[in-house]
């Protein structure tokens, strides 16, 4: 993943603003619909789109390869709740170095990370 990690953080240098070179990765989250409600705690899996849902959380590159998800939780939960399932989030000091951070929307807390 070395590779790529370069190779995004050269893509963002060139084409973005220059202090942004050390965010190389984007999260975004996404509901899947279910077909019907669950019958175990339905009520929990529907969401505020007013569908019954389950909620994905994945963490990739610009190139759009996926490098890590989180899944299975219900679609009530919130992008900013599911974040907290990633490898990404939980290891991070594995993965990143201290300058370095995640492209996020605003359903994601803010802090030193995203």
């Amino acid at each position: 993943m070395a590779k790529e990690k370069e190779a995004a953080k050269a893509w963002v240098k060139a084409h973005s603003c220059k202090a942004w070179h050390d965010e190389w990765c984007l999260v975004d989250g996404t509901l899947i619909p279910l077909y019907d409600r669950p019958n175990w705690y339905g009520e929990s899996y529907f969401n505020w789109k007013c569908n019954y849902s389950l909620n994905i959380q994945v963490v990739f590159l610009l190139n759009l390869h996926i490098i890590d998800f989180s899944y299975g939780h219900t679609g009530t939960i919130h992008d900013s709740s599911t974040w907290e399932g990633t490898q990404l989030k939980q290891d991070h000091d594995k993965y990143m170095k201290d300058n370095e951070f995640v492209w996020a929307d605003s359903a994601y807390p803010v802090c030193q990370l995203v």
